[in-house]
């Protein structure tokens, strides 16, 4: 879109150098104007230099002189408004002169110079100073006239005969010079409108390409998620699988890097979708009660391992107060932004110690302000980058590409959402000393929800009494699948698509469906929907869990989301899924 908005400004730049297309228009009118009466005091000052009239002859110098000044202001660059009330003075006061230095007939090009002012008036400043000056110099006129006729005052410095040869050079020129800007004016904005109509219909043409290219993007970014999320879940899957068969030391080390880089990747891709979902404006934030403390321990507890691993101490200072509150927000998206800053800090901190801090800053019976900072003793920042710090696929320089490996993206989904939370993202950073980040976000309090005992994420992964269906089309996903229910003891059968999950619904009885989305023959979505227009109410009541590399936010935007009981996006731990299998066996039991 940038790319196409920088052709329109190269093809028509009058259109974007002014307010309106017609300030050009105005502009040049006032060129030729100020050009023309310089011509015209030319020939009329060799005109009075023959006829020997001194005083006439000074008097064309000067408006002469006060014309090429107001054509040099203008090419010397400045604003034509200005120089439009400047040439305008001075054709009042050439009006002014002219009805108090000549005899009776000088009225004619009175007159005349009053046209010019109402056309210039009009056409260079606009309605309500063109009214202004042309009240002006009818006023001037008037009064003379006024004073003449009705109480016999006569305001003459000197009364010149007027001069047939000056009076019918003049009256020309002035008609003259009246018509080529009436044509020149016209002439112009039919132009003006007729670029401005072809600039419009580009722009439209530009905006339609901008959208298309942004949906394209859209859909590029959701099939390219689902397409490598498939495979990633296989290779998660399978290292989980051996994880459990009691490795050997150096084999569980090995198992352990390997899933550390499939869990990079999946960050990757879900920052990715992230980016994108904010900057469509498609992301919202969840309203649920949390406990801030309970969050940020754990993303600390998470990332511990990965600071150890490059000598680094991670520690967490957070106030006592805050393991006591209760607050209403979205969880995840406090954890996104804390995990990506640790995770940011981690990566450029080859020695020392990253901190994270958290203190209550104002607590009142409604709420509380929570500040956040983390901070790290890295290679921290130049000065220089400071203003692009935020922006996403950016690295400090070209050297740091290649010893500090990423995408760039976490910063800028950090600030983008502490912006979605009302709040600014700062920070402060000497090169080669380190940096901080900090934010602060104010919660509602909330009470502590009540709970109905759903198990917690455990690591003993222990048998389940449940029936399970999978419907899920990819071999290697659903073997992964098969191998974990044969572990965990489920009775589950398994199908490969949409159509053949609603006829063994109608033929058994399932506690739980795992549904995956897209499939050959009917897709997840179509089939839960037929699963809840069965007659049977206990059937279409069953517990539908979308298990799909599809992000939750298609699903939400689409309006499918609610079809679904619950959720789990590809790639996933396993004891995500126990878990959510053991709370339904408990449920439904």
């Amino acid at each position: 879109m940038q790319e196409i908005l920088r052709t329109l400004k190269v093809k028509y730049p009058a259109f974007w150098q002014d307010t309106y297309a017609i300030s050009h228009i105005r502009q040049q009118t006032l060129r030729f104007l100020l050009f023309a009466y310089c011509g015209m005091g030319v020939l009329l000052a060799v005109l009075h230099f023959v006829q020997n009239r001194s005083f006439l002859l000074w008097r064309v110098l000067f408006f002469t002189a006060l014309s090429w000044t107001g054509y040099e202001m203008l090419r010397r660059g400045t604003p034509f408004k200005k120089v439009g009330h400047f040439a305008l003075i001075c054709l009042c006061l050439i009006v002014l002169s002219t009805a108090v230095l000549y005899q009776q007939g000088h009225y004619l090009v009175t007159f005349q110079f009053i046209f010019v002012i109402l056309s210039a008036g009009f056409y260079i400043l606009g309605p309500r100073w063109g009214l202004f000056y042309s009240l002006l110099s009818v006023f001037l006129v008037g009064s003379v006239v006024f004073l003449n006729q009705y109480f016999r005052v006569e305001i003459k410095i000197q009364a010149y005969a007027v001069d047939t040869y000056a009076l019918t050079f003049a009256l020309l020129y002035n008609y003259l010079m009246l018509i080529y800007i009436h044509y020149f004016f016209f002439k112009e904005s039919e132009l003006a409108n007729a670029k401005e109509t072809t600039l419009l219909s580009e722009l439209k043409i530009a905006a339609a390409q901008a959208r298309d290219l942004a949906e394209y993007k859209t859909n590029f970014l959701i099939t390219m998620s689902h397409e490598i999320r498939t495979p990633l879940h296989a290779i998660i899957g399978g290292l989980d699988l051996l994880s459990f068969e009691n490795p050997k030391n150096e084999q569980a080390k090995n198992l352990d890097n390997v899933r550390f880089s499939a869990d990079i990747l999946s960050s990757i891709i879900n920052d990715i979708l992230n980016l994108n979902d904010i900057e469509d404006n498609q992301t919202k934030l969840q309203k649920k009660p949390f406990q801030p403390g309970v969050v940020i321990t754990d993303i600390c507890q998470k990332l511990e391992a990965t600071a150890g691993n490059k000598g680094l101490a991670l520690t967490l200072n957070a106030s006592p107060e805050l393991s006591k509150f209760w607050v209403m927000g979205d969880p995840v998206r406090l954890g996104q932004i804390v995990m990506n800053l640790i995770s940011n800090a981690i990566k450029y901190t080859d020695h020392g110690s990253v901190e994270v801090n958290m203190h209550a800053e104002q607590i009142t019976h409604h709420q509380v302000q929570i500040f956040f900072k983390v901070s790290d003793t890295g290679i921290g920042i130049p000065v220089e980058v400071f203003p692009y710090i935020f922006e996403p696929f950016k690295l400090v320089n070209s050297g740091m590409k290649k010893q500090y490996h990423g995408t760039g993206l976490g910063l800028s989904l950090a600030q983008r959402l502490v912006n979605l939370h009302g709040g600014k993202l700062d920070f402060t950073s000497q090169e080669g000393v380190g940096t901080s980040f900090f934010f602060d976000f104010a919660y509602p309090l909330s009470q502590e929800p009540v709970s109905f005992g759903t198990p917690a994420l455990s690591k003993d992964l222990g048998p389940l009494d449940i029936s399970v269906l999978v419907a899920e089309d990819n071999n290697m996903n659903a073997m992964i699948l098969k191998s974990f229910l044969n572990k965990w003891e489920v009775r589950f059968d398994i199908v490969d698509n949409g159509q053949a999950a609603v006829e063994s619904m109608m033929a058994n009885d399932y506690q739980v469906i795992l549904m995956d989305i897209n499939m050959p023959v009917m897709d997840g979505i179509q089939a839960t929907q037929n699963i809840r227009a069965f007659e049977n109410r206990k059937k279409a009541n069953v517990q539908i869990i979308a298990l799909t590399a599809t992000s939750k936010e298609s699903l939400e935007s689409s309006g499918s989301l609610t079809l679904f009981d619950d959720w789990i996006s590809k790639p996933f731990h396993p004891q995500i899924l126990h878990a959510k299998l053991a709370s339904i066996s408990w449920i439904t039991r």
